[in-house]
């Protein structure tokens, strides 16, 4: 007697919750095979395995699955962005770019995607290209920390030190704890000349690090 799609979708979620990766595959590729499966979830439980297999660090079963939720459904932003995540850890930014405005052609209102792929560019050296991205996902929200914090980074190393400086701190008005944005603010406001504020800066992320390696108990 077939287990019921209902029973199959509850057993992978109470593996998933129970944190047992190899268990909750198995139900996944039960219900992949499965009659009652529709096309929509049929791509979604492709995605999870992608998933899942990347959390194993089996990536060429990864992006299998992942290349199979795109067949099964070629309009799934979040299927391409898994790609790009997958490429981006393999240090891969070029196909990481293609993968990530491929997303983007389906779903350009998300700030994620325009920061990693900003991100991409940064990495391959590449600041003002990075900066635009960045701006384009600030534009959609201009609180978005990541990606201010981000382009204050590539003005950085633009030497456009006033933008800089605008960017690193709204990120630390944003969260006050983020001691990144100090530690880079500190230094900075150092190479401009203002050692009395690039000192404060430097202390304070010296302490918030601290308190952050406290708190994970390292």
């Amino acid at each position: 007697m077939e287990i019921g799609l209902s029973d199959l979708i509850i057993t992978a979620y109470k593996h998933k919750k129970n944190g047992n990766i190899s268990l909750e595959i198995q139900a996944w590729n039960a219900l992949i095979n499965h009659q009652a499966t529709n096309k929509d979830l049929r791509a979604n439980t492709y995605l999870n395995l992608g998933n899942l297999h990347h959390l194993q660090g089996n990536d060429d079963l990864a992006i299998e699955n992942i290349l199979n939720a795109i067949k099964v459904n070629p309009n799934s932003s979040e299927a391409y962005f898994c790609l790009a995540h997958i490429a981006q850890k393999e240090e891969d930014f070029n196909a990481a770019i293609a993968h990530f405005e491929s997303a983007l052609v389906l779903n350009d209102k998300d700030c994620g995607i325009l920061n990693n792929l900003g991100n991409c560019y940064d990495r391959l050296e590449k600041p003002t290209e990075a900066i635009e991205i960045y701006s384009q996902a600030l534009k959609l929200d201009d609180n978005y920390i990541a990606a201010v914090y981000n382009r204050g980074n590539a003005f950085l190393k633009l030497g456009e030190d006033d933008l800089a400086y605008k960017d690193l701190s709204k990120a630390i008005e944003l969260d006050a704890n983020f001691y990144q944005a100090y530690y880079n603010r500190g230094t900075l406001l150092k190479r401009m000349g203002k050692h009395t504020q690039a000192e404060q800066d430097l202390r304070k992320a010296k302490t918030l690090a601290q308190q952050d390696l406290k708190t994970q108990g390292v």
